[in-house]
């Protein structure tokens, strides 16, 4: 009976867009709650509970990077109150009294000043030496702007509503700041100093969005983008149109690494240096994503950069098959990709409305800790490094999330925070492979396998070692695998799983009863071909 190698199961990922049959042995047809790292199937986050349950209603998250010690988090509700989190508590730091309407919300810093927007109200800022935010000084106050960035030693305004005048394509920006200081001036009619605008008339549709990419800045609408160029003397700034087929789908669906953007579109995902652009999900999971997103929740989409893992989330609302919390009305599933390994997993989200990086105090204790004091290698207080930056999302209550909630995304047992994992919110994991007809090995489609025994290579490091497989088949090339029963592998001690399956294309799926990590590289499949009995 011949023995059949299967290596390298993690470096290819999850592919939706292509049949089953036409994939790589290696490949997924689906698959949630999974990371696909260094060749390895390995178990997603999870989400642990840095906050308490939030009582006001949040809308948007900022991660404040600290000049020493740990960040803080600044969470925006519906009202535009803002509210800063610091060693485990919320301390609100303006109080706008304006009602529930829920626009969405930018914030930027800018020398040492931060800043807080929403379409309907005036900007706020703080300055260091204040512990609250106020209204932006010197800003018209019948003035009100889209989305507020930085750049370089200025502050921007896209898309302005001025005395009443909808400006949609207009970008406003401030004279130069100094440290530590606000704008002095947004007024373009005192020529002696630098503020101005600029109207982008050739922009078909409003600017929804901009990000600093190097020493330039992208604008962008839904299905444009242009750069922004510091040039300095009378014009200031240089506007030329970079992508005329392309644009963004939200606020917040940009993120920087690595000196490129990675954008959240319209019907597309990609990533682009300023000069060209590329589809990274494009004849992978392109159809699956926006084939299955709720459009008339665009609205709420966003994207996190979880740095520590090397992925970027785009988050979207969605109610396919595999969704959970689709009664909510905010983000319920994460496409994520992983940029070093470039492959595509997917992530439930507890109807999460914003996400962002900062570091955090995880409060490690002796008494709260999760893994043993040997197991550490140092202090419980090592753990948390107060330069690390994490991933956190912010969850609403509502379609099955009980309550709001600040929560850090971590591995189960190779993770840092201290923080219980919330099991509420943390579901477990799906991977299934659909359609294996075995041609990339040369076995013909004709031929009949049988399969008596599965050899994994799996390991995890937690208490407990059990999963299970369960193996089907079809004999068609789109029919609906039949599965047998499913079989408990013991990856502490046993080292094979016995099964009698039979079909022309072949599919297994993998499972676990408890939330823990492992790492899943390959396995060896004894295999024979016959013609149908």
């Amino acid at each position: 009976m011949p023995n059949l190698p299967i290596r390298g199961l993690g470096s290819v990922g999850v592919v939706t867009d292509v049949d089953p049959y036409n994939l790589p042995t290696n490949a997924y047809t689906r698959a949630k709650n999974i990371r696909f790292t260094d060749g390895n199937v390995t178990r997603g986050p999870v989400y642990r509970a840095v906050s308490s349950a939030i009582s006001w209603n949040p809308v948007f998250s900022y991660g404040l990077t600290a000049l020493s010690g740990y960040d803080t988090v600044l969470i925006v509700d519906d009202t535009f109150d803002i509210f800063e989190f610091s060693n485990g508590t919320f301390t609100q730091r303006f109080n706008a009294s304006t009602g529930a309407t829920i626009d969405n919300t930018t914030a930027t810093t800018l020398a040492d000043v931060q800043y807080v927007n929403r379409a309907d109200q005036v900007p706020v800022a703080r300055t260091p030496s204040a512990s609250s935010f106020t209204a932006l000084a010197n800003w018209p106050s019948n003035y009100r702007t889209t989305t507020l960035r930085s750049f370089g030693d200025f502050l921007l305004a896209l898309g302005t509503v001025e005395a009443g005048t909808n400006f949609p394509n207009r970008v406003r920006f401030s004279d130069p700041v100094l440290a530590n200081q606000i704008p002095a001036t947004w007024d373009e009619t005192d020529l002696t100093n630098s503020a101005g605008f600029n109207d982008l008339v050739q922009m078909k549709t409003p600017i929804m969005d901009g990000a600093t990419l190097g020493a330039n800045f992208l604008v962008y609408s839904q299905d444009q983008v242009w750069m922004m160029e510091f040039v300095g003397g009378t014009f200031i700034f240089n506007f030329r149109k970079v992508f005329d087929d392309a644009g963004v789908i939200n606020q917040n669906c940009i993120v920087e690494v690595e000196g490129r953007h990675y954008v959240f579109d319209q019907d597309d995902i990609y990533v682009t240096d300023g000069n060209t652009r590329q589809s990274i999900c494009d004849g992978r999971v392109r159809k699956y994503i926006f084939g299955g997103m709720n459009t008339s929740l665009t609205a709420e989409c966003f994207v996190v950069h979880n740095s520590a893992l090397e992925e970027i989330y785009f988050c979207y609302h969605t109610g396919d098959d595999m969704a959970l919390y689709a009664d909510g009305t905010h983000c319920n599933r994460a496409a994520v990709y992983n940029y070093k390994e470039d492959v595509w997993s997917f992530q439930d989200l507890p109807n999460a409305v914003s996400g962002t990086e900062a570091s955090v105090d995880s409060v490690f204790s002796y008494a709260d800790a999760t893994q043993t004091y040997d197991n550490i290698g140092g202090s419980y207080h090592d753990q948390e490094s107060q330069n690390t930056r994490r991933s956190l999302l912010v969850s609403s209550a509502g379609g099955g999330v009980a309550s709001s909630k600040l929560y850090g995304i971590d591995l189960v047992d190779q993770g840092n925070l201290a923080q219980s994992v919330d099991t509420s919110v943390s579901p477990a994991f799906i991977l299934e492979r659909t359609g294996i007809d075995l041609d990339d090995v040369g076995i013909p489609l004709s031929g009949y396998k049988v399969i008596s025994k599965v050899f994994p290579q799996m390991s995890t490091d937690n208490s407990d070692a059990t999963f299970s497989f369960t193996f089907g088949a079809a004999d068609t090339p789109n029919g609906t695998p039949n599965y047998e029963t499913s079989v408990t592998f013991d990856s502490s001690d046993e080292y094979k799983v016995d099964t009698r399956i039979a079909g022309r294309y072949l599919s297994y799926k993998l499972t676990s009863a408890t939330l823990k990590d492992f790492a899943l590289s390959g396995m060896d499949v004894e295999v024979v071909v016959t013609g149908r009995r």
